[in-house]
């Protein structure tokens, strides 16, 4: 998987490559506004560690977004400069990436963070003395708190509600024979991992589905046989993955099915990348997962997907890239709304703003109207792996999660 993960991130390079270029070829013609005072956003990004394939291309997501957004003349004829410095996947690098940007930098108005660990390390500062707009790929289900996280906001449903979306669908198609559904919980040992997993259990129980088994591993580097073999033990109908990327979850499908798992296996966003499920082969039909934006093939229903398309003229676009332009996309409309408005780019004017929002049309990005609501957005929809076509194919409508 190392390998394939590297060459996933060269080739979205020369891919996204082509956005940045292409956007500033038609920027050539579209000068800027009179007033070309730059609006600053900062972010830590983790270009190594763990978390790099990731990091690598959402960098260059938010990069191509930047690119044409500027070419066709900003955020109310406003360039937006983008000063970012790599975190090493690091939370304590990742603030001191932080500190040192705010320090450097005259009126940031948006900051994107790269993790969980990096958000509550920062929340003191941010909230006391920076109280600077922020967001950043972490969906982590704690952030969605506008007490303790004021300022923050995540550019999709939690982890949480990601889990139970998949518990809904679960509920809805029953389990083995009629029985109640049986589910394992298989997730990594750092909190991005834990972090559904309470709710999950309370979730499952509401909707009479049984937990059989909850396997926790580290994030990498390990021999999963003896986990697949408790996989074996429990005969769950469906296994839940979370707090993995790109590594563990392919190679215990592989066990899995070898050893005579006959399950379903299910993810969240983060191991929802098809260029990595396809490597499953004819196996990628037994993986399915909650995503919240559609995929960059479905450009039919998508005038924003379309624009990407446009602009890049590639035959793909990874989802970790999708995710950072929707960033940009939301940090756009924020701080045009509150400039409209005749207010200052304060931290608690752009969170205002933003938490007024409702029924947004993201250009089809999101199959519905999107209403921020404590800052996530409840929303997702469920895919099924085609190894026939190398794609995810949607197989529920868009779920909207009630309060």
């Amino acid at each position: 998987m190392k390998s394939d993960s590297r060459r996933l991130v060269h080739g979205m390079g020369r891919c996204l490559g082509a956005v940045i270029v292409a956007a500033a070829l038609i920027g050539a013609a579209l000068p800027l506004a009179a007033d070309e005072h730059e609006i600053v956003w900062g972010a830590s990004i983790p270009l190594t560690g763990i978390y790099a394939q990731a990091g690598e291309i959402g960098s260059l997501g938010m990069g191509a977004y930047l690119g044409y957004l500027n070419a066709t003349g900003g955020i109310n004829g406003r360039p937006v400069r983008l000063v970012s410095h790599d975190s090493g996947s690091l939370p304590e690098q990742s603030l001191a990436v932080f500190k040192q940007i705010m320090a450097e930098e005259e009126d940031v108005v948006a900051f994107y963070g790269d993790s969980t660990g990096f958000a509550l390390l920062s929340a003191p500062e941010v909230n006391e003395r920076y109280k600077v707009l922020m967001g950043g790929s972490s969906l982590a289900t704690v952030l969605a708190d506008p007490d303790k996280f004021p300022y923050q906001f995540l550019t999709g449903p939690t982890y949480a509600e990601m889990v139970g979306m998949l518990l809904q669908y679960i509920a809805e198609q029953g389990g083995s024979d009629g029985a109640a559904p049986r589910v394992a919980l298989f997730y990594s040992n750092l909190e991005f991992g834990r972090d559904p997993i309470p709710y999950a259990r309370e979730r499952a129980a509401e909707l009479g589905i049984e937990i059989v088994a909850e396997i926790e591993t580290e994030p990498a580097g390990i021999d999963v046989a003896p986990e697949v073999l408790k996989l074996r033990r429990a005969q769950p109908d469906y296994v839940i993955f979370h707090g993995y990327v790109a590594t563990i979850w392919p190679e215990v499908m592989v066990q899995a099915a070898q050893t005579g798992v006959d399950a379903k296996f299910m993810g969240t966003f983060w191991a929802m990348e098809p260029l990595i499920i396809r490597q499953l082969g004819p196996l990628a039909d037994r993986y399915m997962g909650v995503f919240p934006y559609r995929y960059f093939w479905e450009q039919e229903e998508s005038a924003t997907l379309r624009l990407i398309a446009q602009v890049a003229q590639v035959e793909y676009v990874p989802t970790y890239a999708l995710q950072a332009w929707f960033s940009g996309m939301i940090l756009t409309e924020v701080i045009k709304r509150t400039m409209d408005a005749g207010l200052e780019l304060t931290g608690d004017n752009l969170k205002a703003t933003l938490d007024a929002i409702e029924d947004w049309d993201t250009g089809g990005l999101i199959g519905v109207p999107v209403t921020f609501r404590d800052g996530s957005i409840p929303v997702g929809r469920i895919y099924q792996g085609n190894s026939a076509t190398g794609r995810m194919d949607p197989v529920s409508d868009w779920i909207v999660l009630d309060d």
